[in-house]
């Protein structure tokens, strides 16, 4: 079943239970308010009427004379405004009064329970023979402190229970239109949030497919804007990495091309006589160049093979920065001279050990210097430094090339990116070797950093763990 089909049946699910559960709470609740309230009503009655005729009860008591006339017309009126019936007993049980048919039995164990001081409410029957269910309120009639009488004020329950019925039908319509409103509200609402997350099912799979440009329309702030938003820069991301990755190809591809075919070619002309004896060790040392540029090649490829199966190990150990900076910059003479390029070291003496992985300190030396020479132009100037920071030593290195703009910095360090090719000598470069020197600072738990601006140079640094001696 689709996210949105499961959406919907469990909104609606929990949208029936709670209106039933609603339902039943509310209409209990207001049946027995008003059936509370009827019995208040009715209590309350029993007790005027019987006010009302404890003067009757005294003549009758006191001067002999009992004369229910002047009261008939009133508990008539009474029983009319309460469709209510009246029976009015003595302390013998003898009926002064009732406005139930004749031969109307009167529940004598109630009748003694009022007489007996209690005012009461019940439900029952005045008749076998008429079994209408009543409900009953008794009140007794009091002379002085004495109980000499009691009055019953009855009302059919069928009325009140017609009343509760009509009070049911009017609830239950009420919040069948409620739940068929919600209903809609919550179809719509499930909709909005599940359309998203759908879009961006079909929007993965096309991006699976290798298509990278596929993007989600983003609708709304909440989380599953936010979820779409998200999305969309993973697709941005992967759709950047895809560029890069086929640049990558692209120049990799030409990077074995060429120096195998200049190989080949300086090696047949060899063979076949071509190059003279005399011409052969300058054939062959460019050769030898080529050969180390594959073997470059190759290693920066298994190091960052290694890095992404998290397969780097660190062998660190204390060693001298300042001596592993000088062997890699003596390593760059040959290079630097060619394009009379002056490198500059300055060191901070008082502190030069450090505690790190020595062989990948000196290759993220090695790529910078590398880097910088590329990208230096001819007679220009490097400047190697080493500054004391708190517990850290930063290590920098710094050209006067042409710098870079905020877009490529953005990227530099990303794999296989390469800069403006027409601004630049990197023509032979794989792009991994900024990359491998991040990854091999920040496994150490250090950080690289780079300042740089258009046509004023660029300055690579990054901090290392010092050894107090």
């Amino acid at each position: 079943m689709r996210i949105f089909g499961k959406q919907l049946l469990l909104s609606l699910f929990v949208l029936v239970t709670s209106i039933t559960l609603l339902g039943l709470v509310l209409t209990r609740a207001i049946g027995d308010y008003l059936t509370d309230q009827r019995k208040d009503a009715l209590t309350d009655s029993a007790r005027r009427v019987s006010r009302s005729v404890e003067s009757v009860f005294i003549n009758r008591y006191l001067h002999g004379d009992f004369n229910l006339d002047p009261l008939v017309t009133q508990i008539g009126s009474l029983s009319d405004l309460l469709e209510a019936n009246v029976v009015i007993v003595d302390s013998n049980y003898d009926v002064l009064f009732s406005g139930l048919p004749s031969g109307t039995a009167i529940p004598t164990a109630h009748i003694e329970t009022v007489l007996g001081g209690t005012p009461i409410v019940f439900s029952g029957s005045f008749h076998v023979i008429y079994p209408e269910p009543l409900l009953i309120a008794g009140h007794p009639i009091h002379l002085g402190d004495g109980i000499i009488g009691a009055v019953l004020v009855s009302i059919s329950m069928a009325e009140l229970e017609a009343t509760i019925d009509g009070m049911y039908r009017v609830t239950t319509v009420s919040l069948i239109i409620a739940a068929f409103a919600i209903s809609i509200i919550i179809y719509i609402q499930s909709r909005a949030i599940t359309r998203p997350i759908r879009q961006m099912n079909e929007a993965a799979k096309v991006i699976a497919g290798g298509v990278f440009e596929k993007r989600i329309p983003v609708e709304s702030k909440n989380d599953i804007g936010k979820l779409a938003t998200q999305f969309n820069i993973m697709a941005e991301s992967l759709h950047n990495q895809e560029l890069i990755r086929r640049a990558f190809i692209s120049n990799l591809s030409h990077d074995i091309r060429t120096p195998l075919t200049s190989m080949l070619g300086f090696i047949k002309a060899i063979e076949d006589g071509t190059v003279s004896p005399e011409e052969q060790p300058y054939y062959l040392g460019i050769v030898l160049d080529e050969t180390q540029r594959l073997i470059k090649l190759s290693n920066d490829l298994l190091d960052i093979h290694r890095i992404q199966d998290s397969k780097l190990e660190l062998n660190k150990t204390a060693f001298n920065i300042t001596e592993v900076i000088r062997a890699t910059i003596m390593g760059f003479e040959q290079r630097a001279t060619q394009k009379q390029i002056t490198i500059t070291s300055r060191f901070a003496h008082a502190a030069n050990m450090v505690y790190a992985d020595e062989d990948k300190i000196q290759r993220c030396l090695y790529n910078l210097l590398d880097n910088a020479i590329k990208f230096t132009p001819d007679a220009g100037e490097i400047i190697v430094e080493t500054t004391v920071i708190g517990k850290k030593i930063m290590v920098s290195v710094k050209d006067n090339g042409p710098g870079m703009t905020k877009e490529e910095q953005q990227h530099v360090f990303d794999r296989f990116f390469k800069g403006d090719q027409s601004r630049n000598e990197d023509k032979m470069g794989s792009g991994l070797g900024l990359s491998i020197v991040k990854e091999f600072v920040h496994a150490h738990g250090e950080t690289v950093t780079l300042e740089s601006a258009p046509k004023k140079g660029s300055i690579f640094a990054f901090t290392l763990a010092r050894v107090n001696m």
